[in-house]
């Protein structure tokens, strides 16, 4: 990725999707103007193999349609607003707008799905701005097989956390969620020559503690929270209470 190698970077999870609607065009707009360093956005797929960007399989939460997304074309998706807000948008809409201008985590929540990501990734000339993320590392398998130049990271929230197969499968990075990180799971990540990157991380004191153990960046609903931090460790520097 073209991500900065040592910087500690702020990713915007499902976008600034603390003031936006999540997964949207608004909520990644948000995110560049307050100068996240990332946005990440979920891939499903619909009954006519369109690729949209939606977190969950059903649009009850975000739509209050209970319909599963796998079940509907395209053109029943289309016009259903976010939150009653924004529409969905499809992955190349988004990478048609942001492909060049800052890095994408791109996670696939459905099987099936590489190849037409990949493809999609090619066309754009975004190989080197996207790190694809999974909680399924087949389907991780399956990018690296079509595209090895493509990053990969992998997605947990339980232990063992999957170093060894990070490393096998020659990842970039390992994304656990942040309460089960500890110092000695950072070093061992990094003694692989892996990033590390914690989600879903709001809260400025757990952010502190996150970069206290050296991870690579956080995952959050509110890219604004850099400024709290910066804020906090000026504070801490020079001695004030």
């Amino acid at each position: 990725m073209v991500l900065l190698e040592e910087k500690f970077i702020v990713i915007a999870h499902r976008g600034a999707s603390a003031l936006e609607p999540e997964n949207t065009i608004a909520a990644f707009r948000k995110a560049v103007d307050m100068g996240a360093d990332a946005f990440e956005l979920d891939v499903r797929r619909t009954s006519d193999g369109k690729l949209i960007v939606l977190h969950d399989d059903n649009l009850k939460r975000v739509a209050n349609i209970d319909k599963k997304v796998s079940e509907l074309a395209y053109d029943d998706i289309r016009n259903i607003k976010v939150f009653g807000k924004e529409p969905i948008p499809t992955l190349e809409e988004v990478l048609e707008i942001f492909a060049n201008r800052i890095p994408i985590f791109i996670e696939l929540k459905d099987e099936g799905i590489e190849e037409e990501v990949v493809r999609l990734i090619e066309a754009y000339k975004a190989i080197d701005n996207v790190l694809i993320i999974s909680f399924n590392y087949e389907s991780l398998k399956r990018v690296k097989q079509i595209n090895s130049s493509i990053d990969i990271g992998l997605l947990t929230y339980r232990y063992p956390i999957p170093i060894d197969e990070a490393v096998k499968m020659k990842a970039y990075a390992i994304l656990p969620r942040y309460n089960i990180v500890t110092p000695n799971i950072v070093r061992e990540i990094h003694a692989k020559k892996l990033k590390i990157f914690t989600w879903t991380v709001n809260d400025v004191a757990l952010a502190l503690k996150m970069i206290s153990y050296g991870v690579n960046g956080i995952a959050t609903d509110n890219p604004g929270i850099r400024s709290s931090i910066q804020k906090q460790t000026t504070l801490t520097k020079y001695g004030h209470s």
